[in-house]
């Protein structure tokens, strides 16, 4: 891990509310899928935290996906080519793949940034997952055309607005029915991770999920992303994860 001054190559933007920030890293960023990096940020004295974003791409041009929602990422989603972006990382644990089974990836909303990454860096070695990417809406679904670069794509919207309309579960219960020995990746808000777990378990196939959790330190220091286990223990998304088994979080197993 290392703490760098980074200089922004381009912002993209897309979908409404969503930037894609991609900077120059040199030295280089070697991460895995499912790392993440905190970012300084130059929005003064509210918020004064360092936030975490899960790494789209590493090497020397890493990248992370932004959604305004406020200061701190109202400022990262106005960064300009050659603006200075602070960085420490790659810190966490990422995605551990099985190469025997089948990659199914579900992301919703911005949690499709290190979906994205896994996705491409099975299709570098070979390998084309299914990806399945739910939202509320078509506004909500950034990065949609690179996922269909590099997997198979199934979209779901709420309003029904792009792809089939309702919940991720139902064409994820499809998949695991038509494709036997899969292993299922998955990153997006709380309530879906739980959901996808149970029909994972289900289906008995594996699943590994990516947690958000609000941290200040990215190292264990602060103690703001502990998560209790199924077990009663408790653990840091920060250092222990962000990538865990799901049963170790929501307590099913195949």
């Amino acid at each position: 891990m290392k703490y760098l001054r980074t200089r922004i190559l381009e912002v993209l933007y897309p979908a409404p509310d969503h930037a894609l920030l991609r900077f120059s890293a040199e030295p280089p960023i070697f991460a895995e899928p499912g790392e993440f990096v905190m970012v300084y940020g130059g929005w003064g004295a509210h918020p004064v935290l360092p936030r975490a974003f899960s790494l789209v791409e590493s090497g020397r041009i890493g990248s992370i996906l932004v959604k305004a929602i406020g200061p701190g990422t109202d400022w990262l989603a106005a960064m300009q080519k050659d603006h200075e972006l602070a960085v420490f990382g790659p810190l966490g644990r990422g995605f551990d793949v099985d190469p025997e089974k089948t990659p199914v990836l579900v992301a919703g909303g911005v949690g499709v940034a290190p979906l994205l990454f896994l996705a491409e860096r099975l299709a570098a070695s070979g390998r084309r997952a299914i990806f399945l990417y739910g939202a509320r809406s078509e506004n909500d679904l950034p990065l949609a055309e690179d996922i269909a670069g590099v997997a198979e794509l199934i979209v779901t919207t709420e309003n029904g607005a792009v792809g089939e309309q309702g919940l991720i579960t139902r064409p994820l219960q499809r998949v695991l029915a038509e494709h036997p020995g899969c292993q299922v990746y998955s990153c997006g808000p709380e309530g879906m991770l739980e959901a996808v777990a149970e029909v994972a378990a289900a289906a008995e196939a594996p699943c590994q999920v990516c947690l958000e959790a609000p941290m200040a330190c990215g190292l264990g220091t602060c103690k703001g992303c502990a998560v209790m286990t199924t077990g009663g223990s408790y653990k840091y998304v920060c250092l222990d994860g962000p990538v865990f088994p799901a049963p170790e979080i929501y307590g099913t197993a195949p």
